[in-house]
């Protein structure tokens, strides 16, 4: 199962995010994630906002772990933690 990043347009902690992903961690993980952008697959981030009662973006979830702190170390570490399940 992939994690999921729920993201969105006009979200600056969107951007930051994205990038550390991209140059900070070279798309390591870039297998690992299934990004739903709020525009692209509303259907699907509407169903997990609801779900996880998600109040902003972004976020990654994985089964019903649910990070909303993304700073880069609480990122590491989720990622580490549930790339393989």
């Amino acid at each position: 199962m992939k994690i999921k990043m729920l993201t969105q347009d006009n979200c600056p902690k969107c951007i930051v995010l994205d990038e550390f992903l991209d140059k900070g961690l070279g798309n390591e993980y870039k297998d690992s994630i299934e990004v739903i952008h709020r525009k692209k697959n509303e259907k699907e981030f509407v169903t997990l906002v609801r779900k996880h009662r998600i109040m902003s973006t972004p976020v990654l979830i994985a089964g019903d772990n649910v990070l909303r702190d993304t700073s880069a170390e609480n990122v590491v570490e989720f990622l580490k933690k549930h790339q393989n399940e």
